[in-house]
């Protein structure tokens, strides 16, 4: 029999967690904490997907070079993978049906289903103004970025639930899968109904036990922000149910609201109902021109962050920035000694931004790495080059052109020496 596990879908902070949770408290199922090792949900390099995949289509791949493998057995074997991976976890617990759940599989759906074409998937969606409110909540804690979406803020939380809405329904609804659709506010409002529901859809019988989800024991994983909420709750509650109409709404809420308020009554949510003033709503019509910028704004912050955390690269842009500035300054204003610091300036940057980049280049590869490694060797050795002719007079600038050339490489070979041996033995290595 193929592997036929449960797949819970939805996106993050629409009730997937508890979801698990009351399914993981009936007899027969075990519903796991998030498992973004899968399809690589979170980043890395290291993801159950990008194996298969490159086994699948890369060019050491089995498909390409063993006959008679497929790209459907590769992914039969995935699924196989699985299966053998938590069979001990199931005998342990006497459980017969494995549950995943990973919001931030949502882009990598189509993967999914393809790796796991026999499972059951449960789609929970809950009101997205509810959803934002809830993510915004964890700031501090969880989600300090969002991957994809620039910063963390009202409208990039909302905007990453209607397209992840979107891409769920046209990958669960398009085909032959089997699907059940749930809404968090309905399973808050009548939990046995709609749980009831949910074992009829997978042949399992009801145990009213499940709503009693907290009196039994669950894999509460502490980097998982759906896990510590739900841990520490006794039980159901609707005190998150709404809450978006609760308190005063932002310019950019309000704005955020009225570019989605016909997705949100598309999915059968009421209207947000918005009755701006004429100054908030020519506050509205300014924050979607600011908008662009501001987010530009937050995606160079964001950028920069790896930056400052590193001493090194933080010397290297220094030196550079320093560098360029002076560069716009009258040689008369810098005096004879001018040139020779320049020149020093721009070894020191160079050679610093070698040190500080490489690497993360070498990470990179590819032909614009390979070019800024060589732009950057390139600068120092003519900073060395500048810098030794300054040493010399006009008379004697001729004389010495062997030795500032010779010099000059020289410094270059030497800059460019550790790196490349750091280079073959990332190659041994690989």
């Amino acid at each position: 029999m193929p592997f036929s596990p449960i797949f819970i879908v939805g996106v993050p902070r629409s009730g997937t967690t508890l979801l698990r949770v009351l399914l993981d408290s009936h007899s027969r199922i075990l519903a796991l904490p998030e498992t973004p090792w899968v399809s690589g949900a979170y980043g890395g390099p290291l993801s159950l997907r990008q194996l298969l995949l490159d086994l699948q289509t890369g060019p050491y791949g089995l498909a390409r070079n063993v006959a008679g493998v497929t790209g459907a057995d590769i992914l039969s074997a995935g699924a196989n993978f699985l299966e053998q991976l938590f069979e001990p976890a199931l005998k342990v617990r006497g459980k017969s049906v494995v549950a995943f759940k990973t919001p931030s599989d949502i882009p990598h759906l189509e993967f999914m289903t393809a790796l796991l074409p026999g499972a059951r998937y449960i789609h929970i969606t809950r009101d997205g103004r509810d959803v934002a409110m809830s993510q915004l909540a964890k700031k501090g804690s969880f989600f300090l970025e969002l991957r994809g979406y620039r910063s963390l803020s009202y409208a990039n939380v909302f905007r990453r639930w209607v397209e992840w809405e979107e891409k769920a329904r046209t990958v669960l609804y398009g085909g032959d899968l089997k699907v059940l659709h749930l809404r968090y506010e309905d399973l808050i409002a009548d939990p046995e109904k709609q749980m009831r529901r949910a074992m009829a859809f997978l042949n399992l019988p009801f145990e009213p036990g499940m709503l009693d989800y907290a009196a039994q024991s669950h894999d509460y994983p502490k980097w998982e922000a759906g896990s510590t909420d739900v841990a520490q709750r006794r039980g159901l509650t609707d005190s998150s149910v709404e809450k978006w109409r609760k308190g005063k709404k932002s310019i950019e809420m309000l704005h955020t609201l009225a570019r989605y308020d016909d997705f949100l009554v598309r999915l059968g949510y009421p209207s947000s109902e918005l009755k701006p003033g004429r100054g908030q709503r020519l506050l509205m019509l300014g924050y979607g021109l600011v908008r662009p910028v501001l987010e530009a704004l937050s995606l160079v912050a964001r950028r920069m962050q790896p930056l400052v955390r590193d001493k090194g690269r933080v010397f290297a842009c220094a030196c550079l920035l320093l560098l360029a500035l002076l560069s716009l300054v009258p040689a008369s204003f810098l005096g004879p000694a001018g040139p020779l610091g320049l020149s020093l300036l721009a070894f020191a940057g160079a050679f610093s931004a070698v040190t500080a980049f490489m690497p993360v280049l070498r990470r990179q590869g590819g032909i614009g790495a390979g070019i800024l490694r060589a732009g950057f060797l390139m600068l120092a050795y003519i900073a060395v080059l500048g810098a030794v002719e300054s040493l010399a007079s006009g008379g004697q600038a001729a004389m010495h052109q062997l030795l500032f050339n010779g010099l000059a490489v020289l410094a270059a070979l030497i800059a460019a020496t550790p790196f490349v041996l750091r280079m073959q033995q990332g190659a041994r290595a690989a």
